[in-house]
């Protein structure tokens, strides 16, 4: 595989430090404004801004292989199809909130998430970003990824007011403490018109509320890794992870003058044994229930 990058995606990118146009030298790219140089891998450019934090990099790499590591138990098993059955659900809402094509489509945090192809199909322009580049290059050599982009979602390397859906599952409670100025990047990154689509763990799920809500946060995670590590669990959240809530972040998005912002009810409950989904069941007969107290929450809301 060569190092050579699509050529399309150039129109798209901005230097992370700076902002400055980048230019592309041999197999690296190269800021018109500041002059710093970034690597091309395997097609990919790797958009990474100086300075930033490699600790929380190393921590998203040892998530990442934790995903691929197998779930043995039957509870970890149905949580599991559980979480499949969300990003089902997930992108049912997209694809009942878009216009039809051409439109510009990102991801961001996309990990190993194959659902582009579809799009491109249907003859949309769709960009898969992640702060991992073996994730990227898996979805590039084994599902035909045209456009992926690797980076910090604190520094997003694209340019403003060009993208008509912007993209961002599971991603914003890594990044808890910063949740404003990442949702005003999400923003900006939107044409007027142009649609938010998101999903995060929540809160105020029914399963999770007394932990998140009600313990203190330092608590909660002293709490949290003593049991995956009395248990040694083999999937973990990282230290620094914790559930957004789903009314803060719907004011958050009214604050930045997002419209039309939309919660959106879920059937799947990843994160419980099938006892538990029974309860869900029962009590998500109101709708209340599956739009604000679902494992997940899933918000749409547009630019104007």
């Amino acid at each position: 595989m060569n190092n050579l990058m699509n050529p399309n995606l150039i129109q798209f990118i901005i230097c992370p430090a700076c902002g400055g146009d980048l230019a592309e030298e041999m197999e690296c790219l190269r800021c018109s404004h500041c002059s710093t140089q970034y690597e091309i891998r395997k097609g990919i450019p790797l958009l990474f801004p100086p300075g930033m934090n490699l600790d929380h990099l190393k921590g998203e790499e040892e998530l990442a292989t934790m995903i691929k590591s197998p779930r043995l138990s039957s509870k970890a098993q149905f949580s599991s199809s559980q979480w499949s059955l969300s990003k089902l659900e997930f992108w049912s809402m997209v694809e009942d909130h878009m216009k039809p094509p051409p439109g510009l489509f990102i991801n961001i945090g996309c990990g190993y998430n194959r659902r582009f192809s579809q799009f491109e199909q249907l003859g949309y322009t769709f960009i898969n970003f992640d702060i991992i580049f073996e994730m990227l290059l898996t979805l590039q050599s084994e599902s035909g990824a045209k456009s992926c982009v690797a980076g910090d979602v604190n520094r997003l390397p694209f340019r403003k007011g060009i993208f008509d859906y912007v993209v961002c599952i599971d991603l914003i409670h890594h990044e808890s403490k910063n949740l404003l100025p990442l949702l005003r990047s999400f923003r900006e990154l939107l044409k007027p018109g142009g649609t938010l689509f998101l999903e995060d763990p929540n809160a105020w799920g029914m399963f999770q509320m007394a932990k998140s809500i009600f313990l203190p946060r330092f608590l909660y995670g002293f709490l949290r890794s003593t049991y995956h590590r009395f248990r040694q669990s083999t999937h973990r959240p990282a230290a620094y992870e914790f559930a957004t809530n789903v009314w803060q972040v719907k004011a958050m998005l009214d604050e930045l003058e997002f419209q039309e912002i939309e919660v959106h009810p879920n059937d799947a409950y990843p994160c419980i044994s099938e006892t538990g989904y029974r309860l869900y069941r029962l009590l998500s007969r109101f709708n209340h229930v599956r739009e604000y107290h679902n494992y997940h929450y899933r918000m749409s809301a547009t630019k104007l």
